[in-house]
């Protein structure tokens, strides 16, 4: 059974009850400060770690065997957009198999309605990573799943990041921040594009001079809020 935790604005028990024994569903919720505060039995399975190593520790360390939150954090964009946000990430497994898997998270509101926790659904796609013909058509459906969550939300709000005055991105740009904003590395962006790693660098420093981002989570909070991220 998955460990109790600090209670958020949703019934803990109801939630409990939906998502602790679906089958192949791996939930989690975390905390705004990144700890993870709760997770189902079939998250422990699928990342190989039990439970009791997973609560109270930071998400990047558990996941991703990291010391510092990623570079673009899923965490960050929901907050800081009070949107759902769905990306391709990997998790990198105690014996350090890498696995790769949608994750869609949705933000929990406090009563001010600033958003106090973040929840993940994680679904494998590791055939998916077979050929890059399934990559492509993965990435097609992400667009896709973001164009249809976006829809039932304003396009403007709290959070945003608009774009300065005059800011135009080239096509290509465009294509490479949709593909930031979706989690992937330079060097997967290149494989996708069949460019240069130089070349995405070089797109990646235009793209920051004219959204005003410093770095690439800004610059995907800055994706989601323009609607960069739909196709």
């Amino acid at each position: 059974m998955a460990q109790e935790i600090v209670p958020f604005d949703i019934s803990l028990n109801l939630f409990k009850e939906v998502f602790e024994n679906v089958p192949d569903i791996a939930v989690n919720v975390l905390n705004r400060d990144f700890t993870v505060l709760w997770a189902n039995g079939v998250m422990a399975a699928k990342v190989d770690t039990p439970l009791a190593e997973m609560i109270g520790k930071p998400c990047y360390k558990v996941w991703r065997r990291r010391e510092e939150p990623c570079p673009v954090c899923m965490l960050r964009i929901v907050c800081d957009t009070k949107r759902p946000c769905v990306m391709e990430r990997w998790l990198d497994l105690p014996n350090r198999e890498r696995r790769y898997a949608q994750v869609r998270a949705y933000p929990v509101f406090d009563e001010e309605g600033s958003v106090k926790h973040v929840f993940e659904i994680l679904i494998p796609m590791d055939r998916e990573k077979k050929s890059e013909l399934g990559h492509r058509r993965y990435v097609e459906s992400l667009e896709e799943t973001l164009r249809k969550m976006n829809a039932s939300v304003p396009s403007e709000g709290e959070g945003q990041h608009p774009s300065p005055a005059g800011a135009s991105l080239t096509p290509r740009e465009t294509e490479v921040l949709r593909l930031v904003a979706q989690g992937f590395s330079n060097r997967e962006i290149a494989d996708i594009l069949l460019i240069s790693h130089d070349t995405v660098k070089s797109h990646l420093r235009n793209i920051f001079s004219k959204t005003g981002a410093t770095d690439r989570t800004q610059a995907a909070v800055w994706a989601v809020t323009n609607g960069i991220t739909n196709p």
